[in-house]
């Protein structure tokens, strides 16, 4: 069903306004004592030296070291921050305030990518279940990289939806944007582009114009992710493409699932390594740890290769679904409501992907590159470590599914009633 623009309109600014209204009562209710006191603290530090100093850190036992840890997109975001409003609390609320819009600029990119493919009304239920999941709206009022992330990555979605269907250089350099703004805040989406690889077989997208957009591609990554490689060789005389973390949450992978069976305990493999080199830089430690991870996944599946298989596919993908990432109680809303709702949701939403695959067969290619994205990342979290923090900024897409199934299911029951009559 077609909406009248003016109603179009109505919908989709109280959808925003509900979304802003809930993310600015807590940010009024809770203000700066809303706080995970790891991460979030991390990043403000990150920011607020890097605005003093122009160097980004990140561990606070290590504060004169240039970090590799992360990328570099959040601390630059919170450094012009800073520099504008201070470092004190009021750039702090900044801050917070940022997050929030790029909150609820995430809750129209859902709706649009639903009116894009066709279904509005499936927009229009993802974009409400965006505005009002709390886990949603309280990440939206921490200091982390899930708010710039989610909204990148909805608006690198819609920019290949549209590119897919009109092939158009706007909508390519729309892409290459989503795609670096981020790649700047997370590394996982590095190699996201292979689900793009994949809705563009599926589409037969051009092959003589997609090798011209590869090298232009190519040529714009390069551009700005130079001075990055450029820094990273300086201080520690390596490539370093995007970061230098991996070696934890792989370390930390391995003892998931039955992998905690194998070999000594993280806590002791983190207090040898301590102990023997104290004064090791974290670059260096998290590369000890990434050995000693290869050798923990060796070791494990060469004594029981069917069960590091299931575990780092079945019981990892579960650790990753199963629960929310909701750290603190906010608005009255205890964990254990959200956990059983977050394990309704999710079974629904798969169950969506199937049924949607079926059921609009003139949406089955774009379904399926939705479909790439949640596998890509689910399966890149299986490799090194599950988390549900990590699928946060993939729930929109559930609630899409979601939405397009109820839209699906009415759209058949509208026509059976309509030829009843």
């Amino acid at each position: 069903m077609v909406l009248p623009d003016k109603k179009r309109k109505i919908i989709v600014a109280i959808m925003l306004l509900t979304a802003l209204a809930f993310r600015l009562f807590v940010l009024w209710k809770y203000g700066l004592s809303l706080t995970l006191h790891s991460d979030d603290t991390a990043y403000i530090r990150s920011g607020k030296i890097l605005a003093e100093k122009g160097m980004i850190v990140y561990h606070y036992n290590h504060i004169n070291e240039p970090t590799v840890h992360i990328m570099p997109g959040l601390p630059m975001l919170l450094a012009a921050i800073f520099f504008i409003f201070g470092t004190g609390d009021m750039g702090l609320y900044a801050a917070k305030a940022v997050m929030i819009l790029f909150g609820v600029a995430s809750v129209f990119l859902i709706y649009a990518i639903g009116k894009d493919i066709n279904h509005e009304w499936a927009g229009i239920i993802a974009g409400f279940f965006t505005a009002l999941f709390v886990p949603l709206i309280e990440i939206d009022n921490l200091i982390l990289t899930e708010p710039p992330f989610l909204f990148g990555l909805l608006l690198f979605i819609r920019f290949a939806v549209q590119l897919g269907r009109n092939h158009s250089m706007s909508a390519f350099y729309g892409l290459m944007f989503a795609y670096l703004f981020c790649l700047l805040f997370r590394a996982t989406v590095a190699l996201i582009p292979f689900a793009l690889l994949g809705y563009f077989l599926l589409i037969k997208y051009p092959l003589r114009l997609a090798w011209k957009q590869l090298g232009i591609a190519v040529l714009l990554v390069i551009i700005v992710l130079g001075p990055w490689w450029v820094r990273n060789y300086i201080h520690y005389k390596e490539f370093i493409p995007l970061t230098g973390s991996s070696g934890d949450p792989l370390l930390l992978g391995t003892y998931q699932g039955d992998g905690y069976r194998y070999g000594e305990p993280y806590e002791e493999v983190i207090k040898k390594i301590d102990e023997q080199y104290p004064h090791i830089t974290i670059y260096e430690k998290q590369q000890m740890e990434k050995e000693i991870a290869i050798e923990r996944i060796k070791r494990w599946y060469k004594a029981n290769p069917k069960q590091f298989i299931e575990s780092y596919t079945i019981k990892k993908a579960k650790i990753q679904w199963e629960t929310p990432f909701y750290p603190v109680e906010i608005l009255d809303v205890k964990k254990p409501f959200i956990i059983s709702l977050h394990q309704w949701i999710v079974p629904l939403a798969f169950a969506s992907v199937a049924l949607t695959l079926l059921l609009l067969k003139r949406n089955r290619k774009e379904l399926w590159f939705l479909t790439f994205i949640i596998a890509y990342f689910t399966v890149l979290n299986n490799v090194f470590f599950a988390y549900s923090r990590y699928n946060l900024p993939l729930m929109p897409l559930l609630f899409l599914y979601i939405g397009l199934l109820v839209s699906a299911v009415w759209h058949v029951l509208f026509r059976k009633k309509a030829a009843s009559s």
